[in-house]
């Protein structure tokens, strides 16, 4: 089957400058978001005892001012936070692939939509912990904010890990859908192009289902991936490799190369 030649070339200049302005512009607003929504903290009264925060928040941004209710805020400021943590991902992943010339624009969507999954899995992941860490009658003032804003945060720059725990969780309580015309068969290697070479060898990895691989592991050593297709990537062997069959790395799972790759 021929690759599909959409997003397969290299991002231009122009790309990358446009998706760097965005992705600052985008943290930007996200911290002035996080500081602005932020919860009142406690008031130590004149008797020195501790009073309840004030219900409401007001935020300041640009055109527009709306009052929240301190549970909105925590809705507010666990998305942002979720959000902030998969852009410090996708800044990292964005700079290493522009410095070392590598970045397609296939990869450009990733960027755009992942501060998104991460707001959203920090917002699935607060109410799953609000359902089950606190009472029926306890409110959002029972909730210590830099906690669940640190939470949400690890959850936005491991979202990946966060789906594949709460898959892992959930898929024991829940039954398996059946499988149907859109759901995509399990990635496989079939072939490894050469079977052998010293450190610094390019290797092809031949299969299906490959165009979400992540990374490749000779041995103990990973390599990153210069070329994803679904039937095709290429990697470096990296210092430390072994003599082992390549595993490629994809969010369904490890993958093992059917033959084994000889470090010379």
């Amino acid at each position: 089957m021929a690759e599909s030649p959409v997003g397969s070339g290299y991002a231009s200049t122009r790309d990358i400058v446009l998706a760097a302005i965005l992705l600052l512009a985008g943290t930007a607003l996200l911290v002035v978001v996080l500081v602005q929504a932020w919860p009142p903290a406690p008031v130590v009264g004149p008797d020195g005892r501790t009073e309840p925060p004030a219900g409401t928040t007001t935020v300041e941004l640009p055109g527009w001012s709306p009052t929240l209710s301190r549970e909105t805020s925590m809705f507010v400021i666990v998305m942002a936070a979720g959000a902030l943590g998969a852009v410090v991902h996708v800044l990292r992943s964005f700079y290493w692939y522009v410095g070392n010339r590598a970045l397609r624009r296939s990869w450009l969507m990733m960027y755009l939509l992942l501060p998104f999954v991460g707001a959203l899995l920090g917002l699935v992941v607060y109410l799953v912990l609000r359902g089950g860490l606190t009472s029926p009658t306890g409110g959002a003032s029972d909730i210590n904010p830099y906690g669940i804003t640190a939470i949400a945060a690890l959850v936005g720059l491991f979202s990946q890990e966060t789906s594949e725990k709460l898959r892992s969780v959930f898929g024991t309580l829940l039954a398996q859908a059946p499988a149907g015309r859109d759901q995509v068969g399990a990635p496989r290697i079939t072939a490894v192009e050469p079977d052998g070479g010293p450190v610094g060898t390019v290797v092809a990895l031949r299969g299906t289902g490959l165009g979400s691989a992540t990374a490749v592991r000779f041995g103990a050593a990973q390599s990153r991936i210069t070329h994803a297709a679904d039937t095709l990537i290429r990697t470096a062997v990296p210092p430390g490799a072994t003599t082992a069959p390549p595993v490629v790395l994809t969010p369904a799972g490890p993958v093992a190369a059917p033959a084994v790759f000889t470090v010379e």
